[in-house]
């Protein structure tokens, strides 16, 4: 299907103009590199003393559940992977704009108004798999800068560059993409205030540099 739909496109004198798979390894590792020296930095040396947001009715109703670490660390691996499905120039150019301007707003609010969240000690008695999982999940991240949620920003922009460039799968990666959301609240790695911080950066960031993907994204 996807082969289909990018030689239709190709057909129609688009998506003629593509970026090597080699190239868009670099550029994902890289955007990666940046954003996680970033991140970690702010994290462990906030320049104010943090603030712990109120928790919301959300937080409470999705509770804590160790079993979301999978989906959580799917989540992660979602931004990556559907930038690096993202073969035609313009759309992968924006989608990157878009991540940066996204991104630079996430930064400027963890420098000026840092957060941090309480999150639970280390499970026990868990299988040693889903254990390791936790384990290197608090051994990289820590509680602060939590919101907005980067976690939620990147795999959003991502995914709008994806279904510009794969329309019939559209609604199967939104779909997804909802699905394992709520796992950084369930991880305790985020309230759900994050979530929405979150959304409005990458929305913002769409907004200013992902017009190729709006246009895109029409029927």
């Amino acid at each position: 299907m996807l082969a289909a739909d990018v030689r239709t496109r190709t057909n129609a004198g688009i998506g003629t103009d593509t970026v090597a798979l080699s190239r868009r390894i670099a550029i994902v590792l890289i955007a990666m590199a940046i954003n996680g020296v970033l991140y970690l930095a702010i994290n462990a040396f906030p320049p104010r003393e943090p603030q712990l947001l109120p928790r919301s009715v959300a937080d409470d109703w999705l509770g804590w559940q160790a079993w979301t670490i999978w989906p959580y660390w799917l989540l992660l691996l979602a931004g990556p992977a559907l930038t690096l499905a993202i073969g035609e120039r313009r759309l992968l150019r924006a989608t990157i704009r878009a991540y940066a301007i996204a991104i630079g707003l996430n930064a400027t609010i963890w420098l000026l108004w840092p957060t941090r969240t309480v999150r639970p000690p280390l499970p026990q008695g868990l299988d040693a798999l889903t254990e390791a999982a936790w384990r290197c999940l608090y051994a990289l991240d820590g509680v602060n800068n939590c919101f907005p949620s980067g976690h939620i920003t990147i795999p959003v922009v991502a995914a709008m560059g994806f279904a510009a460039q794969y329309p019939p799968m559209r609604a199967v990666v939104w779909i997804a993409l909802a699905a394992l959301a709520p796992s950084v609240v369930s991880t305790g790695q985020h309230y759900a205030w994050d979530v929405l911080g979150g959304l409005a950066t990458a929305t913002i960031g769409l907004l200013l540099a992902g017009r190729p993907l709006w246009r895109s994204a029409r029927p």
